[in-house]
């Protein structure tokens, strides 16, 4: 009996730290929209402007380089907007096209219909590149949730698609379907995350099994930047301050389907000949190491432009022809 008291008790303070913690990260969200409704351009030094898709509007921001050697695309990880990219912009800004854009629910971009299937979401990507004039192929590059978003993109337009950045990403497969999560974080989430958040939360499942549901995985290059907690990092400091410092335990809410770390393994054997740089860091390493990613992404657009030149070349007995 007192190791059930002590379960339940467990479970009751942790739905009230996570309600406590939602609570927090949802009163940020609402101060930092309401800063970007009352000045758009204040992400940086990038424009953001909205776009009307079908029934979503869509805050997106943009940058031309003059003589661009690719075209970047940025996918957010779960809740953030696209500032959280504002240091690596800075230092791609003179190689390439860069395009950023919020998902429904995040910033100024709000959804208008009711489809939320993996493939409508990479649809929703495709028509807003079409709509702006950045022509294929592209560099994908995506944080946490937003790897899976860009894994999902190259599988359903692979010829659009030269190589994928995955920041840290969440392993395919790793989170549990959301009626199979427990109680108490199911109802934190419907009581103080917005109608847009659960949405997302319960897409990952589904996002995962697309993804892993293609019978051929993508061969282009992969560059895979893995966050490696120390012994210290990976203590939890407290739910709050966790998520103020880019932290989540998900253990702790119980919505795990399988371990993470066997998750992060399975990736290998998803993408066999990826290069994996790993380094000891929190989970948003764009904005704590952002020239790890610049570098990531830098060495990815080089080397599709070296096999790009190889095939250009025209051998000496053709010219002699």
């Amino acid at each position: 009996m007192p190791a059930l008291i002590e379960i339940r008790n467990r479970r009751f303070f942790t739905a009230l730290l996570l309600t406590l913690g939602l609570n927090l990260t949802c009163v940020g969200q609402e101060r930092e929209q309401a800063r970007a409704q009352a000045s758009p351009a204040s992400t940086a030094d990038l424009n953001a402007r909205l776009i009307q898709l079908n029934s979503a509007t869509i805050e997106y921001a943009e940058h031309r380089a003059p003589s661009a050697q690719a075209t970047i695309v940025f996918e957010n990880g779960l809740l953030l907007d696209f500032s959280t990219w504002n240091a690596v912009a800075a230092g791609l800004k003179q190689c390439c096209n860069l395009l950023f854009y919020n998902r429904p629910g995040v910033g100024r971009s709000v959804r208008g219909d009711a489809d939320l299937s993996p493939e409508s979401e990479s649809m929703r990507l495709h028509q807003l590149l079409k709509e702006r004039g950045f022509a294929p192929p592209y560099v994908l590059v995506g944080h946490s949730l937003g790897g899976q978003y860009v894994q999902a993109y190259a599988k359903r337009y692979p010829e659009q698609v030269d190589g994928l950045v995955l920041v840290d990403a969440l392993p395919l497969g790793v989170v549990k379907p959301y009626s199979e999560f427990p109680w108490f974080t199911r109802f934190s989430l419907w009581i103080f995350a917005s109608r847009a958040a659960r949405q997302e939360i319960a897409n990952i499942d589904l996002m995962g099994k697309y993804v892993l549901e293609q019978a051929d995985f993508y061969r282009k290059p992969v560059i895979r930047i893995v966050a490696q907690s120390s012994p210290q990092q990976h203590k939890p400091q407290g739910l709050i301050k966790d998520l103020l410092s880019g932290v989540i335990y998900a253990e702790d809410f119980g919505v795990w389907a399988t371990d993470p770390d066997i998750a992060e393994g399975r990736m290998r054997s998803y993408y066999p000949h990826a290069q994996v740089r790993s380094l000891s860091a929190i989970h948003r390493i764009q904005e704590q190491y952002p020239a790890v990613v610049i570098d990531a992404i830098s060495s990815l657009v080089k080397k599709q432009a070296d096999v790009q030149a190889a095939l250009n070349v025209v051998p000496k007995d053709s010219r002699e022809e």
